[in-house]
């Protein structure tokens, strides 16, 4: 049977009669080099290193909660924030609408609400539950197989303490396989020797894992369904009540999104928690990015959960750090007060 094979024509490219640059709209009609140059000012700039990252992005996470919440603790400061980068840009009109919104939000926001809700810190991997500290080990031990002065040996060793930590809370073979394939995705352990050590280290694994006891808990008595437009008596603000109106609507999210695009857009690439880790988000291009350009990007947070994490996982392997959202938005997060690196030895 013969093989369907295609290779593109070898023929040579034509060229152009005046050697003026093409237009946006010509640059989409073909496929150009245009939508894939990096700046040369960015050449040789160090990249945010994941750990930072991830700090940088709990911090935006607590953040969030909190404007979600109506925290004054948290809305003060985020507003405060925009307001002075705006007022460094002489954008006055910004400077009005973002007072407005920050006295209404004052006048009916609570300084310090519950921003932490007790819930079981349990994480599902496959069928096996891991609990917070179990899941920030493997975390670590990802960190520490993909950087680049981790050797065969060092990886070995990690994968063992892992291997020992994963047997002790129960682990399946099933999930087991799963989470020790995604530590070394990306990593220089040799592929050909991976599923050879890997069944070693967990040969005496369960196949299915222990069921754990269920704690009996007392009957609570049922709440009182009140009309969609009373909130209930733990509620104190209004932001809080409206919030209550629009839950299904994800409020939360609404929260995410404002946050993401204006402190990137208006703050010079930076979140306050990028800002605390001395990290900025810019362009291949080497500008800055506007407000569309900050909207797609926060856009590729709901593709980063939508891949099970993958897509955030990826600054681990990728040559240029560059997560989902920053392949979305053809950024790159790097690291500042640091000197250029030469691209060869």
């Amino acid at each position: 049977m013969r093989e369907n094979k295609y290779e593109l024509p070898a023929t040579p490219l034509p060229q152009g009669e005046t050697g003026a640059p093409l237009t946006r709209q010509e640059r989409r009609e073909i496929v150009t080099p245009y939508a894939f140059e990096v700046c040369p000012n960015l050449l040789g700039v160090p990249t945010a290193h994941p750990l930072r990252r991830a700090i940088a992005m709990g911090i935006d996470g607590i953040i969030i909660s909190g404007l979600a919440k109506a925290s004054l603790l948290l809305i003060l400061p985020v507003m405060t924030y925009l307001i002075w980068f705006r007022l460094q840009a002489k954008k006055f009109n910004h400077v009005i609408v973002l007072l407005l919104v920050t006295a209404f939000l004052a006048a009916s926001a609570t300084w310090m609400p519950e921003l932490i809700v007790e819930k079981d810190s349990a994480q599902e991997v496959g069928e096996t539950a891991l609990n917070a500290d179990e899941a920030m080990v493997l975390a670590a031990t990802a960190l520490k197989i993909q950087a680049q002065s981790c050797e065969l040996g060092c990886m070995k060793k990690e994968l063992e303490k892992t291997a020992r930590m994963l047997r002790k809370a129960g682990v399946n073979k099933v999930a087991a396989v799963e989470m020790m394939d995604s530590l070394v995705q990306g990593s220089d352990f040799p592929a050909e020797q991976w599923p050879l050590y890997r069944d070693a280290l967990i040969t005496d694994f369960p196949a299915v894992a222990p069921p754990k006891p269920v704690e009996a808990k007392p009957a609570q008595p049922a709440p009182q369904d009140l009309p969609w437009y009373l909130p209930d008596e733990n509620t104190h603000s209004v932001v809080a009540w409206v919030k209550g109106i629009f839950a299904d609507l994800g409020i939360g999210v609404g929260w995410a999104v404002f946050y993401f695009t204006a402190t990137i857009a208006w703050c010079h690439g930076q979140t306050i928690g990028k800002k605390l880790m001395r990290i900025k988000v810019i362009q291949l291009d080497g500008k800055e990015l506007n407000l569309f350009a900050a909207f797609s990007r926060q856009g590729g947070y709901g593709a980063g959960l939508a891949t099970g994490l993958l897509g955030f996982m990826q600054i681990l392997w990728d040559p240029n750090r560059q997560a989902i959202q920053d392949k979305v938005a053809s950024t790159v997060v790097i690291r500042l007060g640091r000197e250029k690196r030469p691209l060869t030895h």
